[in-house]
């Protein structure tokens, strides 16, 4: 018998209580029933609807941002920019709340770290990737987006690191990851900005043989994980 079904027995139960006292003592009527108070939500639902939140925005801001690339309009793409900056921002308010509902939720810890990478602040990200993976080291999908934030900060090695870390745990993750860091070399070779070149193509050619090591070991890959963000 499920709790719920319990409960109301019970409450059915009192009222019958008040009605027979109400008539042995002459009453021409039943007493009025207690009035069953509003269920109190657990900590957990609480977290999981603030997460749900945070995940719409979340796909709200990657559908602006996606809506920002096709606009030739400097004035359409600002629009666009400024509304999955809005979205983003919401989305980190949200899975902050759940994070203080449930102060181990690496989820919402890893849901933080993407939004505020996407706002641009990678110091901000990295910090709570790294609350994510403390609560559960090895979870793929922080790996993978804090080599991303790696990538940003110009900090090769860590992103390679990083790469090197998911082929061995999930080849999904890692082909995610791969296509970032081959998106940044072009974005590197088109414009430039600070980096020296040699370390560029030695990202590129560092690319294209870790490449050939996915195609020939790919009988060997990890399945069966599922990212949340799927």
């Amino acid at each position: 018998m499920s709790r719920t079904t319990k409960i109301g027995m019970l409450l059915a139960a009192t009222v019958g209580c008040y009605q027979m006292t109400a008539l042995a003592n002459g009453g021409g009527m039943a007493a009025p029933a207690p009035t069953a108070t509003a269920a109190v939500r657990t900590p957990e639902a609480l977290a999981k609807d603030a997460y749900n939140s945070g995940i719409s925005h979340r796909d709200k801001g990657d559908q602006a941002e996606a809506d920002m690339a096709k606009k030739t309009d400097v004035k359409d793409k600002a629009k666009a920019l400024a509304k999955a900056k809005d979205e983003y921002t919401k989305g980190y308010k949200d899975f902050e709340k759940a994070t203080q509902i449930l102060p181990n939720f690496y989820q919402a810890f890893n849901g933080m770290g993407y939004t505020s990478r996407k706002t641009g602040d990678y110091t901000k990200a990295l910090d709570m990737y790294n609350k994510a993976l403390s609560l559960a080291p090895g979870f793929p999908d922080a790996i993978e987006y804090r080599g991303v934030a790696f990538l940003k900060l110009n900090r090769i090695d860590d992103a390679k690191a990083a790469y090197l870390d998911l082929f061995a745990r999930d080849r999904k993750n890692a082909a995610d990851l791969m296509k970032e860091m081959t998106n940044w070399v072009a974005e590197q070779q088109a414009n430039p900005s600070g980096v020296d070149p040699a370390v560029v193509s030695s990202l590129n050619a560092w690319i294209q043989e870790r490449a050939k090591i996915a195609v020939t070991t790919s009988a060997m890959a990890l399945t069966g994980h599922r990212s949340i963000w799927d």
